[in-house]
């Protein structure tokens, strides 16, 4: 009995000093912060684009063929009428030539059955032949006749094709870009060259739809052309509808307007092009990254973060590292910028709203501020 009640004495003495030890927490989630500012947004925006001719001529042979030569290299500057690229013509030749024979063959035909007529008429104006021998003399030179006008078409085509076997430049022009070299065999209408006609130049760009309904023809922008250090005005001429239904951009055109002599030798087609559009912001409120708004059954809704101290967090403006607690705050959403929405109701400046980490939050949860800085309107 002693034994037994010494053992359980050892373990009651035991167990209180295991429930003296303390309980390791587990580590608070760590989530990022940013301070929300209500301000107005850029009037502006930057547009990539790409600086074009105007008139852009894609070249190509009416006709199939080897390419035999092409003269013509980017950046060449080429006078209308001049020669540019030429197919091996061989074979159209010989079928030139086939029909020339063709057409004399049936030139002789012709003549001969023309004869024949007039020696049936003859012969039955003095009752020596029956009026079946003048009908069959007329039919004969009547299919004659036929047989030689198919063969003049049949020699005038095949030397058309021949003249297709030519490209030349159909006005004064500057070659852009070549598709085809010498040697390879082209099909009909295959572009072989790319030409820059004309002295007009535009921008062409992509537009987003976000921007789609912001802009319309006419209306005047800056451009900025880097390599050649300018900035010029240009004039939307046109919005188009997206080609490629999978992108969702417009492609827009911008013309050039007062560009001087100067000005137009320093520009090249194929220049990197900056767009600043003139759009009205989306006003003064509260706009947040579209991240950090999520949505259930409720409603939308954001996290933010109360973070402890927050007078001393103030005063030294630094949070990373701080403990704060989760508040859900549910919100009213207004317009969209670009990736930001705006906030019309439910958050007010200054807040701590949370951006980073927001899996699993709940309200009233303990996190651990990583960082913090502000953030503005688009």
């Amino acid at each position: 009995m002693i034994m037994r009640g010494a053992l359980l004495t050892g373990l009651v003495l035991l167990l209180a000093g295991c429930a003296d030890e303390p309980v390791d927490e587990a580590p608070l989630r760590p989530v990022r912060i940013l301070t929300v500012e209500a301000s107005g947004a850029a009037a502006e925006r930057e547009l990539p684009g790409r600086l074009e001719a105007a008139a852009n001529r894609r070249l190509s042979f009416r006709v199939a063929g080897r390419l035999e030569s092409l003269t013509a290299a980017p950046g060449d500057e080429v006078a209308a009428g001049q020669p540019l690229a030429r197919l091996e013509a061989t074979d159209l030749r010989l079928q030139r030539d086939r029909a020339r024979s063709a057409l004399a063959g049936s030139e002789a035909a012709a003549a001969n059955a023309e004869a024949e007529w007039q020696r049936a008429r003859r012969l039955y104006e003095a009752g020596s032949a029956p009026a079946r021998d003048l009908d069959a003399a007329r039919a004969q030179v009547e299919a004659a006749r036929a047989q030689r006008d198919g063969a003049r078409d049949a020699l005038a085509l095949a030397e058309r094709q021949l003249g297709f076997t030519h490209l030349e430049a159909p006005d004064d022009c500057r070659v852009a870009s070549r598709l085809a070299e010498a040697g390879e065999n082209v099909g009909a209408g295959q572009p072989v060259l790319v030409l820059a006609c004309g002295n007009d130049l535009e921008v062409r760009a992509a537009l987003s739809e976000d921007l789609l309904g912001k802009l319309v023809a006419g209306a005047p922008l800056q451009v900025r052309l880097p390599l050649a250090d300018l900035t010029l005005a240009g004039e939307i001429t046109e919005i188009g509808l997206p080609v490629d239904p999978r992108q969702a951009t417009w492609p827009l055109r911008v013309r050039l307007v007062k560009l001087s002599d100067d000005e137009r030798k320093r520009l090249r087609p194929g220049m990197a092009a900056e767009l600043t559009l003139p759009l009205d912001g989306p006003g003064s409120g509260i706009w947040v990254p579209m991240a950090a708004v999520q949505q259930d059954i409720d409603g939308h809704f954001v996290y933010v973060a109360e973070a402890d101290d927050a007078s001393e967090a103030q005063e030294d403006g630094v949070t990373n590292g701080r403990e704060a607690t989760v508040r859900r705050h549910s919100v009213t959403l207004g317009g969209r910028h670009g990736e930001r929405l705006e906030v019309v109701a439910g958050l007010a400046p200054g807040e701590q709203l949370i951006v980073a980490g927001m899996s699993r939050l709940h309200d009233g949860m303990r996190v651990r501020l990583m960082d913090k800085h502000r953030e503005q309107a688009p």
